[in-house]
């Protein structure tokens, strides 16, 4: 819950995508009351099984392949750090600040739904990490999806104080970034090692920016097949309005649809598009026409990712998890989040489509642009639209399933999600399709331009002005790299 001052608060209700965003971007965060004492009431779980001798998975037995051998009482401080220096096996390049803070916060909200059976004193310490800037450096890769053990071991270990902090892009030891913040690093207690690492932080908490990062995209590309439609009408007799109205969207139904096509109507309201004498053709290819369609199921992949997060943000993913009502800790597997590494494959696969139809619609512009371009009119390089072409390619291979390539770890860990590759093949997804919309966003401009045109549509002319200032620079003195960056982020800001 995010208070009247921006700070998030970890309470009663279950935490949602937007909390995580929020404190990856850097608002502070806070358990509240009912936060702390399920956390406590948690703890005193653990602390009845180890009075009582039971034998507890990752409390006073081994791991993995160990699962019934018994730790020793005296060497179960031991055996926490053993366990987190053990767990340290990412490789790769390192999130972003923003995604590990993410990922911190994710593990954090976990914390507070009571099923870790940590002390609220570890729980504090994640809230510090994220209250002072002090942030983990997490590789990338390295997880399989059956809880993100690696990354969250890198942040087990920044709170103890032996592993490492990302500071303005330099990696600095843990112990001297704790104590620049004025922290100190804490003794994991019995059983704190596994519970700090048995959940799906990285998924979840990157996953979380991606859903929001796909939801943005999705409002530009309405926009931008908007602006494409402006261009095209301006060019001849193409942009025919009709299958983004109301009483198509309805005898099909479908929120995604119906939004889509409500999105591209707006952006039109006022557009010389709809006068009701002008001369146009009966249908449009299908990558226009079928805007709403091909948009409103990416739409809804977003909504069934955003949907999923918030189950695991709201659930008890530990193994062994504490059971509050019965007072135990209970052996099970909701670490295997594959309805989430499910959610993600899907939108991959949704927006593979997204980006074959921009590619088309690009096509279409830049065959409107070559008499233009013959004579030197044109702002933008012919071979941009082969850039866009590349990018679907791309696409294409990145949708191909990523969690069916489970094998066997140990012989009792014998399948795993791969909801984090999964996830970054999504985001590469996301990258690449937000530059095919950008590509497409500027073929419309320059065919506009090159025929005077001014679109006047309520959300087009607003564009259309914005694309304008990117096109400040003559086409020779500027890469096409630059021009696709900005216009990116003009996109998606």
């Amino acid at each position: 819950m995010t208070g009247p001052t921006g700070d998030v608060f970890f309470g009663d209700g279950p935490p949602t995508v937007s909390d995580i965003v929020a404190i990856a971007e850097g608002a502070p965060v806070a358990l509240d009351t009912d936060a702390r004492e399920r956390i406590a009431a948690s703890r005193a779980v653990v602390e009845r099984a180890i009075e009582a001798g039971e034998p507890v998975y990752g409390l006073n037995r081994r791991l993995g392949a160990g699962r019934d051998d018994a730790v020793p009482a005296d060497e179960l401080a031991a055996f926490q750090r053993r366990t987190i220096a053990n767990h340290r096996g990412g490789i790769g390049e390192p999130l972003t600040e923003v995604e590990a803070r993410a990922v911190v916060a994710t593990r954090l909200a976990g914390f507070s739904r009571g099923g870790a059976g940590v002390r609220p004193e570890l729980a504090d310490a994640y809230a510090a990490l994220l209250n002072a800037g002090v942030t983990p450096w997490i590789p990338s890769r390295g997880s399989v999806g059956a809880a993100d053990l690696t990354a969250l071991a890198e942040v087990a270990a920044v709170v103890i104080g032996t592993g490492t902090v990302v500071r303005s892009g330099a990696e600095v030891p843990a112990s001297k970034a704790l104590a620049d913040a004025g922290l100190e690093p804490i003794e994991l207690a019995p059983h704190e090692a596994l519970a700090a690492l048995s959940a799906n932080a990285l998924s979840v908490g990157v996953g979380s920016l991606a859903a929001v990062a796909a939801r943005r995209l999705a409002e530009a590309a309405d926009l931008v097949v908007a602006l494409s439609l402006e261009a095209v009408g301006a060019a001849g007799p193409s942009g025919n309005l009709s299958p983004y109205s109301s009483e198509v969207a309805e005898a099909r139904g479908g929120t995604g649809q119906t939004a889509s096509a409500q999105a591209i109507r707006a952006a039109l309201d006022g557009s010389g598009l709809r006068a009701p004498d002008r001369v146009v053709s009966v249908q449009d290819p299908l990558a226009f026409r079928t805007a709403p369609q091909l948009h409103g199921a990416f739409r809804e992949a977003v909504a069934r990712l955003r949907s999923e997060l918030e189950v695991e943000l709201a659930a008890r993913s530990e193994n062994p998890v504490v059971d509050l009502p019965g007072g135990r800790l209970v052996s099970g597997g909701n670490f295997e989040a594959l309805p989430l590494a499910l959610a993600l494959e899907n939108l991959r696969l949704a927006l593979a489509h997204v980006a074959e139809a921009s590619e088309r619609r690009t096509a279409a512009l830049s065959l409107a642009l070559a008499p233009a371009r013959r004579e030197g009119r044109t702002r933008i390089p012919g071979l941009l639209l082969y850039a866009a072409a590349d990018a679907v390619a791309e696409v294409r291979q990145l949708a191909a399933p990523a969690t069916l390539g489970s094998s066997t770890l140990s012989g009792v860990e014998d399948h795993a999600t791969y909801a984090p590759l999964a996830l970054r093949l999504l985001q590469r997804a996301i990258d690449r399709t937000t530059e095919i919309v950008a590509i497409e966003a500027l073929h419309a401009a320059d065919l506009l331009g090159v025929l005077g045109a001014h679109p006047a549509g309520a959300g087009t002319g607003r564009l259309a002005e914005a694309l304008a200032e990117a096109f400040a620079d003559p086409v020779d003195g500027r890469s096409a790299a630059a021009l696709v960056a900005e216009t990116s982020r003009l996109l998606t800001d």
